[in-house]
């Protein structure tokens, strides 16, 4: 069973200052990532789960809730652009104090502990080094266990979360963009976010993974469920600007299957999964 929006904002929108544009844009992600993380229990023998960059704690708590016989545990430093979520944790575990999240990095923890399952979403293009990132995770999942990545792919020359067109690379586009990223970043609270990403496409990941001989796969239908996303959730397109009203009209004419399929231009946004044998 999902959860709804409006249980949500009954139970979490005070958290938020009474700003419903940030709550807006927390909870779509919890909507989405719930259901994905959800799917991944249900289908598989899941124990233990550790979220990297749990920011809120929202989704844990969510999660926590339904799946009684699962240990949740999540990590975020609170760092990077994202200062403003350390408050709305702190004030979220006040409401469940059985949570545990720890304030660290993921290469900074250090547990005895294996997990069935670790997954992040939308913290891997902040990650400095993603190769350690893949390398330490991997080393804390339990035998058969799977480590889960949802995360943009700048193999497609697009940035989700100052909606602008990567010129040649970061360095170029800041120069060109400057006073768009600056304003974005003044307007959100999130000082440091463009210093703090890595634009790092879905070959570059595979690569890695095939020389270090991990056992992974990119899940194709991830591009249907983002662009049903659009479609279906107002409040994830109004978000997107441009971009989503392209995707809808792209997907309305087929343009989606040609671009995507077709042509095989890379889809901006992939699901890695990773298996430890």
């Amino acid at each position: 069973m999902s959860i709804k929006y409006e249980s949500l904002k009954e139970k979490y929108f005070k958290l938020f200052d009474n700003n419903l544009d940030h709550f807006n844009y927390i909870i779509t992600d919890v909507l989405f990532a719930y259901n994905e993380i959800s799917e991944l229990i249900e289908n598989n023998k899941i124990e233990k789960v550790l979220e990297v960059g749990c920011g809120t704690g929202i989704l844990l708590r969510e999660l926590k809730e339904k799946y009684k016989h699962v240990k949740f545990t999540g990590l975020d430093p609170n760092q990077s652009g994202f200062h403003r979520y350390e408050k709305i944790s702190k004030n979220n575990l006040k409401l469940d104090n059985s949570l545990e999240i720890k304030k660290t990095s993921i290469e900074n923890f250090n547990n005895n502990d294996k997990y069935n399952l670790i997954f992040s979403f939308n913290v891997f293009e902040h990650v400095e080094n993603q190769d350690k990132y893949i390398l330490k995770t991997m080393s804390l999942l339990k035998n058969d266990g799977m480590n889960v990545i949802f995360a943009p792919n700048y193999d497609f020359p697009y940035e989700p979360h100052f909606l602008i067109p990567i010129i040649f690379n970061k360095n170029i586009t800041k120069k060109i963009f400057q006073r768009k990223i600056q304003n974005h970043e003044k307007r959100t609270g999130e000082e440091g976010l463009w210093q703090a990403l890595q634009f790092t496409g879905k070959r570059k990941i595979k690569r890695y993974l095939k020389n270090n001989n991990l056992n992974f796969t990119f899940e194709r239908n991830i591009s249907q469920k983002i662009l049903n996303r659009v479609t279906n959730d107002k409040i994830f397109s109004k978000r997107q600007g441009l971009a989503a009203k392209l995707a809808i009209i792209g997907k309305k004419f087929f343009l989606d299957k040609l671009i995507f399929d077709f042509l095989k231009i890379p889809f901006p946004y992939f699901k890695l999964i990773i298996k430890k044998k």
